[in-house]
């Protein structure tokens, strides 16, 4: 499967944002990349540390978005909702059917609308507008946003067990 990274194209040039884009692209090349006889629990468990992460950041967005008075939002906000469901429901079946490749494909073209689109975009319409109305230009970080990125982005208890889903040492 595609590994996915933050490449120059996809840069926003808003530190907060890309860092943000980096761990969720990072948290998900960990769930497409788990090994086929990865614990389903584990799996499980990652899927949706990743969906959390992905809310979190929307909500971090959107924040900055309201601070600003951003002219986009209402459409970004539907962008947002769009994928706040599909990944909900990514997350729904993947735990109904246990199967853990279908919820792999899924992220995969998840991530692939996303970043097609929706960083290059959008979030980049967004980051301009927060470079001219926002000093440092930085989007606002929920606390628990803030608490998973002093933590190299994956909390200490659930780190070891995703390592091990993702065969990493």
């Amino acid at each position: 499967m595609r590994k996915f990274e933050l490449t120059p194209d996809l840069v926003t040039g808003v530190a907060d944002i890309d860092s943000q884009h980096r761990t969720l692209l990072d948290l998900a090349n960990r769930v497409i990349e788990a090994p086929e006889d990865a614990s389903p629990a584990i799996f499980h468990r990652a899927l949706a540390f990743l969906a959390n992460y992905i809310v979190d950041h929307f909500a971090a967005e959107e924040a900055a978005m309201d601070q600003t008075a951003y002219p986009g939002a209402r459409f970004h906000r539907k962008f947002h909702d769009r994928l706040r469901r599909e990944t909900a429901g990514i997350v729904a079946q993947a735990k109904q059917e246990g199967s853990s490749k279908k919820a792999q494909l899924a992220v995969q073209f998840m991530l692939e609308d996303w970043l097609i689109y929706h960083i290059r975009e959008t979030d980049r319409e967004l980051a301009n507008h927060l470079r001219n109305h926002s000093s440092g230009a930085t989007i606002l970080y929920l606390p628990v946003v803030r608490e998973r990125k002093t933590k190299d982005a994956i909390p200490e208890d659930v780190e070891p067990a995703i390592k091990v889903a993702v065969g990493r040492s």
